[in-house]
């Protein structure tokens, strides 16, 4: 009786523990913001080693798979039509009529991945993604200008109400912003991928810690991921971004 008494208080004690840590490390990781995200982590850098990350628990990346785009449907009126400037931007919209965004954010979904820093085919894979992400940026830039211009011509036009130039004005800086915000995201983690690139094999990862065999050429690689970290930070100020990880 005395025996079994031991192993289930061994037992109990154990499974305390394993719960206790558990839970510390799930406590320790929900450093989120208010939408339940994960809040970026600036590195720290020491000797010959990078900190990117607070614990040993890489961040959660979105699940964001291929879908098929559909035409929207027309505005309705005026105003409509420029309230759609901001449409996956700062208005979350279904993800197949979000043809310029949803394809950023999947192409960008993985970039970071700590497998960048021992995969190095993966590593390259993500390279060509932050190009094709580029690309995308571009096309989307351009149909915001032409959007804008052309909203501008008929509401000069038409002589609009106040709301509608307000509205117009506002909507025109925020594209202007974002687009900014969204090429310093994306050409940022092209940067830093190349750096790693460059120096794949005299990089190791005991992550979150990055040890550097070259203890030099880690104040480049620092640089460049605190500006990721800081472009990463800035696009996820947007709704639609606020789910990227890296």
């Amino acid at each position: 009786m005395k025996a079994r008494f031991l192993t289930l208080a061994v037992t109990f004690m154990s499974l305390a523990l394993v719960a206790g840590h558990t839970e510390a490390a799930n406590a320790k990781k929900k450093n989120r913001d208010a939408q339940g995200y994960d809040l970026v982590f600036m590195p720290t850098m020491k000797d010959n080693v990078i900190t990117i990350d607070n614990d040993s628990i890489p961040p959660n990346e979105p699940n964001i798979v291929p879908v098929t785009f559909l035409q929207d449907t027309p505005p309705r009126g005026l105003l409509d039509r420029v309230n759609r400037l901001v449409h996956g931007i700062n208005v979350d919209i279904p993800p197949e009529y979000d043809q310029y965004g949803y394809e950023i954010r999947r192409y960008m979904s993985h970039v970071g991945n700590p497998k960048i820093y021992t995969d190095e085919e993966f590593l390259i894979e993500q390279i060509r993604n932050t190009r094709k992400a580029r690309v995308i940026v571009r096309f989307w830039q351009q149909h915001l200008e032409k959007e804008v211009e052309e909203i501008e011509k008929v509401v000069a036009e038409q002589d609009s109400s106040s709301s509608v130039w307000t509205a117009l004005k506002q909507n025109r800086q925020v594209t202007r912003t974002f687009v900014i915000d969204l090429q310093g995201w994306v050409d940022s983690n092209e940067r830093l991928l190349m750096n790693i690139l460059d120096t794949f094999s005299y990089v190791q990862l005991d992550y979150p810690e990055l040890i550097f065999l070259r203890p030099h050429e880690r104040i480049e690689f620092f640089n460049l991921y605190q500006t990721r970290q800081a472009k990463l930070n800035a696009i996820k100020k947007y709704q639609a971004f606020a789910l990227m990880s890296y």
